[in-house]
């Protein structure tokens, strides 16, 4: 197209200089003034059609689409996407840019990317208008790959991300919002553990209220730093106010999981000592894994070989505090599934496995004796003992910055139509105009 209006004036020169008389401009009357003072208008026809023609290859050969093209939009609905720009959101500021892309689409898929994408539509680009201003920013996280992936599913067509962070790898569309902010936020909470986080350039003072008391903290630049001295439970609470409000509040606190095991002394004084409460939380069973469980289980093999000693261990956090080398224990049936050896013996024989949500050890009177097993229920039972409240998420609290926005590069179709226009008005010239 940039190449439209150097053409045009070639043109017009190349069909001025070769007449021998002045003809006027094609399109642009000419008044002149007669004797009664009268104005009499004069087009050149056939300067016109050339002109027109001329144009018409222009197009041809930019080969622009013929209308506007389905599109899979993709919008980042995690926590940072609230960070306030102004008087608005990124968020906000996200929709503001979609929003023209959606309503001109003839056929859209709108995906909201935060933990658990979800999708809305297929449907006509404009029937997506209220799902897109309705969507709100306050997930930890946001799954963009699992977003692009959803949206492909429904409709073939190139991807818009809309996003305050980095363009995720193999996106058609990228929409960047947001600028650097200054935000502190808390980002990790642990028994008698508070972790604050600072998004600015400079290090900021925080001030945090915990148990009737304001305790402050120097928080490094782009960095973290912890409070000291800490109650093993506690409600925590920013002071002041930031870009960001969803990071400023958490708290750790402890419950009792609800355990469904079998009715067996040596299990019953176990649960006993580490504190839980009848439930179906978490399940105990006696048996050999056929497959990866659908809730948290605790196997204990029903039989077991002769003991051999734990030779080998896997770095894991069940094992911490755990001390399993040198003691002797009988390896269970090889379970079935994704399991994968915690300790091993002599040989490589598997001795505990674990999966994800899922331990399986020996049988229960080969380890109710034992001083490590206590300490390996009760790290399997810890995550659903710990109780975590707030945001916890350092990326967003440090708030990305995005990059340099593009959209997709549209795919032709009118160069053909535009070259027949061409034609056929060349063809019209030929008529009209030809040599006698």
């Amino acid at each position: 197209m940039l190449w439209l209006f150097p053409i045009l004036l070639l043109v017009y020169l190349l069909y001025r200089a070769r007449g021998q008389r002045p003809r006027p401009w094609a399109g642009v009357w000419l008044w002149r003034k007669g004797k009664r003072r009268r104005f009499r208008p004069r087009l050149d026809l056939r300067l016109l059609l050339l002109l027109l023609a001329a144009a018409l290859l222009v197009l041809a050969l930019d080969d622009p689409p013929l209308g506007p093209s389905p599109l899979v939009l993709v919008v980042d609905a995690s926590a940072s996407m609230g960070a306030r720009e102004g008087a608005k959101t990124r968020l906000d500021l996200a929709k503001e840019r979609l929003l023209p892309l959606l309503e001109r689409a003839p056929q859209a898929v709108l995906v909201r990317a935060g933990e658990t994408p979800k999708a809305f539509g297929p449907a006509p680009g404009v029937a997506l208008r209220d799902a897109l201003l309705a969507m709100e920013a306050e997930d930890r996280r946001a799954d963009l790959e699992g977003a692009m992936a959803l949206g492909r599913r429904l409709l073939k067509a190139p991807v818009v991300v809309a996003t305050d962070g980095p363009p995720p790898e193999g996106a058609e569309g990228y929409i960047g919002v947001g600028s650097p902010q200054e935000n502190l936020g808390l980002v990790a909470v642990d028994r008698g553990f508070l972790a604050l986080g600072n998004s600015a350039q400079r290090p900021l003072t925080a001030e945090v209220e915990l148990g009737g008391e304001r305790l402050r903290a120097e928080v490094p630049a782009r960095g973290y730093a912890r409070l000291p001295d800490l109650p093993p439970t506690f409600a925590a609470r920013l002071v002041g106010e930031d870009a960001l409000a969803l990071d400023d509040g958490a708290a750790f606190g402890l419950r009792r999981p609800g355990v469904d095991y079998p009715t067996l002394p040596a299990l019953a004084r176990l649960f006993a000592l580490i504190g839980v409460s009848q439930g179906r939380e978490v399940l105990v069973r006696i048996g050999v894994p056929e497959g990866a469980p659908e809730t948290p289980t605790l196997f204990l093999a029903p039989r077991g070989g002769a003991p051999i000693p734990v030779l080998l261990t896997t770095p894991h956090p069940l094992l911490e505090g755990v001390a399993l080398l040198g003691e002797a224990l009988p390896p269970p049936p090889r379970p079935q599934g994704p399991w994968r050896a915690l300790a091993e013996g002599e040989g490589g024989v598997g001795l505990l496995y674990v999966a994800e949500g899922g331990l399986y050890l020996p049988p229960l009177e080969a380890l109710q004796d034992k001083p490590f097993f206590p300490l390996l229920v009760h790290n399997f039972l810890k995550p659903y003992r710990e109780v975590r409240t707030g945001l916890l998420a350092p990326e967003e609290t440090l708030l990305p910055t995005p990059e340099a926005s593009f959209l997709p590069k549209t795919s032709g179709g009118g160069g053909r139509f535009f070259a027949l226009l061409a034609a056929l008005v060349l063809l019209l010239e030929a008529l009209l105009f030809r040599r006698r």
